[in-house]
């Protein structure tokens, strides 16, 4: 009986479980989070889940983050491209920062090309890995504050995909 029991719930299982649960709690600076686009596969699927921090320090390039599109009222995971004081434009399907092309390794479909945006302090540039799908970026939402963002930390579910971010 208890080897039956042990396949069905098996350690691994318990404690993504009891992660979940944890987290799910009113935590206000650690919050988890069900994928539910495909704008940033394959790196984030629709239906993983992750775990992700209050930001509380400089993001860089590359990184991914969740925010909240006031418009729709959802919360959205993109990638960070533009960083504060920067000037981040597309021309022929690449990304131009402050007027040079950046190694984007991360688009797997070419940029629609938009107008030269400006950074302020404190403020960053965001698009998803894949380009055509991604709607609820900074192409139409402009510039994000980065106080306003949680920083990816660990993608927990489903765990043969567990990985971490920094």
């Amino acid at each position: 009986m208890f080897k039956t029991a042990g396949r069905l719930i098996n350690l691994k299982t318990l404690f993504l479980v009891a992660l979940y649960v944890f987290f799910k709690s009113d935590n206000k600076n650690i919050k988890t989070y069900e994928i539910k686009e495909e704008s940033m596969s394959p790196s984030l699927l629709p239906e993983d889940y992750v775990i992700a921090v209050k930001n509380k320090e400089a993001l860089n390039r590359g990184d991914i983050v969740i925010f909240k599109n006031h418009e729709k009222s959802i919360d959205v995971v993109k990638r960070v491209i533009g960083l504060p004081g920067e000037t981040v434009s597309s021309e022929g399907g690449k990304i131009l920062i402050n007027n040079s092309e950046i190694d984007d390794v991360w688009a797997k479909t070419l940029t629609d090309d938009f107008i030269p945006q400006t950074l302020g302090d404190g403020e960053i540039f965001v698009l998803g890995d894949q380009r055509r799908l991604s709607s609820s970026d900074s192409r139409t939402l402009g510039p994000i504050s980065s106080t306003d963002c949680w920083k990816l930390k660990y993608r927990y579910w489903p765990y043969q995909r567990f990985r971490t971010y920094e």
